[in-house]
């Protein structure tokens, strides 16, 4: 995302508009037709696990990176919605920002609940009463304002994925497209008719079909053929001048929108679309918003929408409706479960009714009769917060803590120490390919758990 007022708006909320609870279905691939599931199914799913590993170590996270996650199948829980919308409704009253206003319309509806009438303010009809007679939808529900392309754009898709009509949609669609450059592209300033910015033309095509448009009208066209002509021979995008993966994003949620192959006419020498946004990931399945800065939560979640939504083959508020959306998941911390499955990297985590499918960067293993689990994704699916999991390169030893349990065991010995007390194994700690494995009965049972084995499906099931 631009390093201009488009990020200041984005830091102050800016809206990546989807909003989904608990594990959407997507109903077709239609036309994402040369990406094939399994081409994005493991980078959601790295990507997934990066933010859930960050929430454990370091509290909770953005909004927007709990949309992500649910867009990726992760269900919420009512708690983490109920905080991000009780935030949003604090900021709009506040700032009186659609954009706001509009966020918050979305985080209720991932939260089960009525935009029109939360908390006592009808939200939607606050969206509504913001559209101005130039078919604008205000910058500001009290102040008013025609400067911002951005809060036209996404208060549109606030009320498209509530249900919601658009007040005036052919007023709304002209006010749009008569601030399309002459090369087909937008720009978040309205009085701006010479920058061209591939973000908001990105965001531009997602509110364009919202209102119904697809690549068969004219401004589509022309917005898909600026983003042709603006992508790099090496298949991404710039904006202010740096390549980023957010741009590579916008790109495809954009193309979904109006019905167009994120991959016909997006092939260059270098790659595609996909392989440009995937570039910036790094091994944890974070994303960088430029190459060697490091893991960046805005460019990892808006990462992670993309690829979901390029997963299902359609833009998330076309799956966003708040009278079909499942409640949010119910966490429940005595009821947890996690099941291992010897040699693949999916595994599963269930909290009372909450079940999430991760995927792991190393896969479990028997050895001398005993199931071999990477100890990181082991200690995470037994609820050891990231700041509890320890190893000592001197000793080669890990260190585990939870809830007043601490465990010890180091590489190549028997003896688990369980609060300073020695436990003999029959199984050691070992390293295989550069990670870290412990026998996971041991483990698990010196946390309480119970262990079962199926020797039929060489499945572990670790249980409360």
């Amino acid at each position: 995302m631009r390093r201009g007022e488009l990020v200041r708006i984005n830091n102050s909320r800016f809206l990546v508009v989807l909003l989904i609870t608990g594990m959407v279905a997507c109903i077709n691939a239609g036309n994402a037709r040369a990406f094939t599931r399994s081409d994005v199914d493991q980078p959601v799913q790295r990507t997934a696990g990066y933010l859930l590993s960050k929430e454990r170590s370091s509290g909770p996270l953005s909004p927007w990176s709990y949309i992500a996650l649910a867009a990726a199948g992760q269900n919420l829980t009512l708690t983490q919605v109920d905080r991000a919308a009780e935030k949003m409704l604090a900021a709009a009253l506040s700032s009186g920002e659609t954009n706001d206003y509009a966020v918050l319309v979305l985080t209720v509806l991932a939260a089960g609940g009525d935009p029109a009438d939360y908390q006592g303010y009808d939200l939607l009809r606050k969206l509504k009463e913001a559209q101005l007679a130039s078919g604008k939808f205000a910058d500001n529900v009290t102040t008013g304002g025609e400067r911002l392309v951005n809060a036209h754009i996404w208060a549109v898709l606030a009320l498209y994925a509530a249900g919601a009509a658009v007040p005036d949609k052919d007023a709304a669609i002209e006010w749009l497209t008569t601030r399309q450059h002459p090369d087909g592209s937008f720009c978040w300033n309205a009085a701006d008719m010479s920058t061209a910015d591939v973000d908001t033309t990105g965001a531009a095509l997602m509110a364009l079909g919202a209102l119904g448009l697809d690549d068969k009208s004219t401004a589509v066209e022309r917005a898909v053929g600026f983003l042709q002509r603006a992508q790099k021979e090496n298949g991404g995008f710039e904006s202010w001048g740096i390549e980023n993966p957010e741009s590579c994003a916008m790109v495809i949620e954009g193309l979904l929108s109006v019905s167009a192959d994120p991959s016909e006419g997006f092939s260059r020498a270098g790659g595609g679309l996909l392989d440009a946004l995937l570039r910036f990931q790094l091994p944890d399945g974070s994303f960088e918003h430029v190459r060697g800065a490091g893991s960046n939560e805005m460019s990892t979640y808006q990462a992670l929408l993309a690829l979901a939504d390029l997963r299902c083959g359609e833009p998330f508020f076309r799956r966003l409706n708040k009278d079909t959306q499942p409640a949010a998941c119910k966490v429940d911390e005595k009821k947890r479960e996690a099941c291992f499955t010897i040699g693949s990297s999916r595994y599963t985590v269930v909290l009372g009714e909450c079940r999430q499918e991760l995927v792991a960067d190393a896969s479990p293993f028997i050895e001398n009769g005993r199931a071999y689990v990477p100890v990181r994704y082991l200690a995470s699916a037994l609820g050891v917060p990231e700041a509890g999991i320890r190893w000592n390169a001197g000793n080669r030893s890990v260190n585990l803590k939870m809830d007043g349990t601490e465990l010890d065991l180091v590489i190549g010995n028997a003896v688990l120490n369980v609060n300073g007390r020695a436990k003999k194994m029959d199984a050691i700690p070992l390293i295989k390919s550069g990670r870290t494995y412990l026998p996971a009965r041991f483990v698990a049972e010196a946390f309480g758990y119970r262990v079962d084995w199926d020797s039929t499906t060489g499945t572990v099931f670790i249980r409360y």
